[in-house]
């Protein structure tokens, strides 16, 4: 038997109409909504009443803040003081150590002099116009360079000039050896002036500065100086050595 297509058919329920009931239902909703939305609004403006300051609290920050910040400019000036302070006795203290080291010089160059006195007034006399040695120093210099001071003298009565030659050697350790270096070794060569040669030339009535710009070997420790003056006298030629300590570098 054949089947019949043709379209469904849905069962249908017949229900009252009440279109108060469906107002109350969306307006019960709508009720919801706005409920919903005045708690987030209320609860976002208690969370930012809670966080927000109050007018002292504010003040009393501000007054916190500028209290601080005077406490910090306060200790910003005791700090440079102090740096100022700490500076000048730095200075001070350097300039105290020089002025120890020119009196050390000062008072071996006299010690020097006293001893050439005394082989003058000796009856075995072989300085006879008291060739001695004043004072001797060594200072520091940029680039690894020191600048040497000596003085050679005169301590006999006249003006009559000496004239001789001194021959000055550089004694010191280096690889643990002992080691001798000609002060013209040493001396830096500069292009407005003659290079020193090993036999220095002194002429002077009174006295003879010797001042010259020096290099130090890499490892050489200095540890004293030999000296030995000799007069260009044909006759009764005068020949004064002696041994200098190394004098601390100012």
């Amino acid at each position: 038997m054949a089947k019949v297509k043709g379209s469904p058919v849905y069962r249908l329920q017949v229900v009252p109409h009440r279109p108060l009931k469906s107002a109350l239902i969306v307006g019960g909703l709508a009720l919801l909504v706005v409920v919903a939305l005045i708690g987030t609004y209320e609860y976002a403006e208690n969370k930012a009443s809670s966080e927000r300051l109050t007018v002292q609290q504010a003040q009393d920050l501000r007054t916190q803040l500028a209290k601080a910040t005077e406490e910090i400019a306060e200790l910003r000036r005791e700090q440079t003081k102090y740096q100022v302070s700490a500076e000048v006795d730095r200075q001070a203290g350097e300039d105290v150590r020089k002025k120890v080291l020119d009196l050390r010089e000062e008072n071996a160059a006299l010690q020097r002099d006293i001893d050439v006195l005394r082989i003058m007034t000796s009856d075995k006399n072989k300085n006879p116009k008291g060739i001695s040695f004043g004072i001797f120093s060594v200072s520091s210099l940029p680039d690894n360079k020191h600048q040497l001071k000596l003085v050679v003298q005169k301590l006999a009565e006249g003006d009559d000039e000496f004239t001789g030659q001194l021959r000055f050697m550089v004694v010191g350790q280096r690889d643990g050896q002992e080691t001798k270096i000609s002060l013209h070794e040493l001396a830096v060569v500069k292009a407005d002036t003659e290079p020193m040669t090993e036999s220095i030339p002194l002429n002077f009535k009174f006295f003879q500065n010797l001042e010259t710009e020096i290099v130090l070997p890499a490892g050489f420790t200095p540890v004293r100086v030999e000296l030995a003056v000799k007069s260009d006298s044909a006759r009764n030629a005068t020949v004064v050595e002696a041994q200098l300590e190394w004098p601390e570098i100012k």
